[in-house]
């Protein structure tokens, strides 16, 4: 049975009572894993766009704080984006595709080190927060009293390992094929990658990974996404719009279907975002 104190869940996740039964079956053995006060935490959810990555910190975030009284702070990879200017100059000094949010080398990676610094040393944060309808830095971030117990950092390409130069050789799509023509723009991302990206990384003390079963679920779950976003907000991206933006993560989201970050706890999910498996765990289903 699902806790009493947890049904307010219900309308912060968007999810029916039965859903969030579901929701709470699978993931609590790690909800109360991460209750162990041995040191603080930094967890790793690595996940597709759409799959599910939001709904799941959120309720860990909810879960043990109610049930273990313990402080959660959530960082998405996102909330480290360059500001606009910023990746305006990135267009302008090093490759034009820059400005599109997204890729490594689009995000503030020093800001991250520094917030993981001030978490394990116990004291405050302010955590950034990006406006994707401004498509900017917001002005002011999320402040939380110190010590935070667990940090929790969410994001599409967390932990993900640079390719080989045979693997950047051949365009993935008509993007790179038509405005990236001499392979620069890959090159940069995939040197970003393997640089400072990797110092990020090296600061999880787990990771876990929401694995999408193939790239044709990524773009329908992101357009999904996108339709409630206009719905919401009466605005949006166009369907060709969209389709392109997505081309910027097709390549590192292929590469992590193919080769996922080492060391990473797996949560395979099929095409209707089911968990299928769960490590060490017997299988449920349920959609996130």
């Amino acid at each position: 049975m699902l806790p009493s104190s947890l049904a307010q869940l219900t309308q912060l996740l968007d999810l029916s009572p039965q859903a969030l039964q579901l929701l709470h079956r699978q993931w609590w053995p790690l909800a109360s894993s991460l209750a162990v006060r041995n040191a603080p935490k930094v967890l790793g959810i690595n996940g597709a766009q759409g799959s599910g990555k939001s709904t799941l910190v959120k309720y860990l975030q909810a879960v043990v704080a109610q049930e273990f009284g313990l402080q959660v702070a959530i960082l998405s990879l996102d909330d480290l984006y360059y500001p606009k200017p910023h990746r305006r100059w990135l267009a302008a000094q090093v490759h034009p595709l820059l400005a599109t949010r997204g890729v490594p080398g689009t995000h503030d990676i020093n800001l991250g080190m520094e917030i993981i610094r001030r978490f394990r040393a116990g004291l405050e944060l302010n955590l950034p927060r990006f406006d994707k309808a401004t498509d900017d830095r917001a002005l002011e971030g999320h402040w939380l009293q110190g010590p935070v117990d667990i940090l929790i950092l969410e994001g599409w390409c967390l932990g993900a390992l640079p390719q080989s130069q045979a693997q950047l050789k051949t365009p993935v799509n008509e993007l790179e094929e038509n405005e990236d023509s001499d392979g620069s723009w890959r090159q940069y991302v995939n040197t970003q990658l393997a640089g400072e990206y990797q110092r990020l990384f090296a600061q999880l003390d787990k990771l876990l990974v929401l694995q999408a079963p193939d790239w044709q679920s990524v773009q329908r779950w992101r357009a999904e996404q996108e339709q409630k976003l206009i719905a919401r907000r009466g605005q949006g991206m166009s369907k060709q719009a969209l389709a392109r933006f997505m081309q910027h993560y097709q390549r590192l989201t292929c590469h992590q279907l193919h080769a996922p970050p080492p060391n990473a706890q797996l949560y395979l999910l099929d095409p209707a975002r089911q968990v299928q498996n769960q490590p060490g765990q017997p299988s449920y289903d349920w959609q996130i």
